[in-house]
């Protein structure tokens, strides 16, 4: 009993089953991030997970029953670090997620593309705090509701919209924000609409009503590098770490297909271009500073690793640029106003 005791203080581990869900949705941790969706034990619904998993590679698109084993930090821990480890011990079930079936017809041509709320229930919206996005590949709708990030599931037959209700972080803003928050995510519980699709307005009709209740515009890649062309973007989030990288920042010049910054140390400077949804950086120049400190060389080398020579997918949320690879977010870049 004595060796059972000390044995059990000093490991502080224990295997739990732990299955996931076959999509990512956004959530706030320390910083906006992605997050996996799952079950614990016996859980009935669905949470969002903050961690890593040590030695376990997720793809999007399957569902997973693992275990998993959990282990007690020792030591005081800051406040917004999990108080435990996970590695896995085993896969015990990997199984890929068919796709359902979606007609092809211009109704659907929203799907898989990020849309800004710009009418609800007839009243113009045009702070942009609102954004959603069809996944097609999970049948998943995500985004922003004007205050926190939401996601639900949506099944789509012909031009008809089913949606369930879904979850959200619980973050608390100003009234405004959370009246329009409110009244959006109203609009998303469990309604069915007909949707239409306009040039760049895609509008959702009530069936019950047999009104016009939600209109999102679906931003061109020209709006979008109009927005980010000339910008001092500062980095505050790489590889899910938040914090301030100092002096770390990047500027596109649109119609010169050049990009430049700062990795926190040295300036650099280089090329890029476009291909839909993704930019392509040529090989980085940088200038050759003695960075002076461990953490300023990390921070540049990781820089310099994610977008030197390197193609990543990016969108715009309302001030912050953001980059993926492998659907994962790596990258989060606010917008500085001079």
């Amino acid at each position: 009993m004595l060796f059972f005791s000390i044995s059990s203080l000093t490991f502080a581990q224990e295997i739990i089953k732990m299955q996931i869900k076959e999509n990512t949705v956004p959530c706030t941790g320390v910083a906006p991030m992605d997050c996996m969706q799952v079950k614990i034990g016996k859980d009935k619904n669905w949470t969002n997970f903050y961690n890593n998993i040590e030695g376990f590679n997720y793809q999007p698109g399957y569902t997973y029953n693992l275990k998993v084993i959990k282990t007690k930090k020792t030591g005081k821990l800051p406040a917004d670090v999990s108080a435990y480890d996970y590695k896995l011990k085993k896969v015990v079930c990997k199984k890929k997620v068919k796709n359902k079936e979606t007609t092809t017809t211009q109704s659907t041509a929203f799907l898989n593309k990020k849309m800004v709320l710009t009418k609800l229930k007839g009243k113009e919206i045009t702070n942009g705090k609102v954004y959603a996005t069809f996944n097609s590949t999970n049948n998943s709708v995500y985004g922003k509701s004007g205050c926190n990030n939401f996601s639900a599931s949506f099944s789509l037959n012909s031009d008809k919209v089913s949606l369930q209700s879904g979850i959200s972080t619980q973050m608390a803003c100003d009234p405004e924000s959370m009246q329009l928050e409110n009244d959006f995510l109203e609009m998303l519980h469990s309604k069915k609409y007909t949707v239409a699709v306009i040039n760049d307005r895609v509008q959702f009709t009530d069936v019950a009503k047999k009104e016009v209740t939600i209109e999102f515009t679906i931003p061109t890649a020209k709006d979008i590098w109009t927005f980010i062309d000339g910008k001092k973007w500062k980095l505050f989030q790489m590889n899910h770490v938040g914090k301030d990288f100092g002096n770390a920042f990047i500027s596109f010049d649109v119609a010169g297909k050049k990009v430049m910054g700062n990795t926190g140390c040295n300036n650099f400077s280089g090329t890029f271009a476009t291909v839909d949804e993704e930019i392509v950086f040529s090989p980085l120049r940088t200038t050759r500073m003695a960075c002076g400190d461990e953490e300023k060389a990390k921070t540049e080398s990781e820089i310099i690793t994610n977008i030197g020579e390197q193609k990543v997918r990016f969108d715009v949320a309302e001030q912050t640029l953001n980059f993926y690879k492998d659907n994962k977010l790596v990258m989060m870049w606010g917008w500085v106003q001079e």
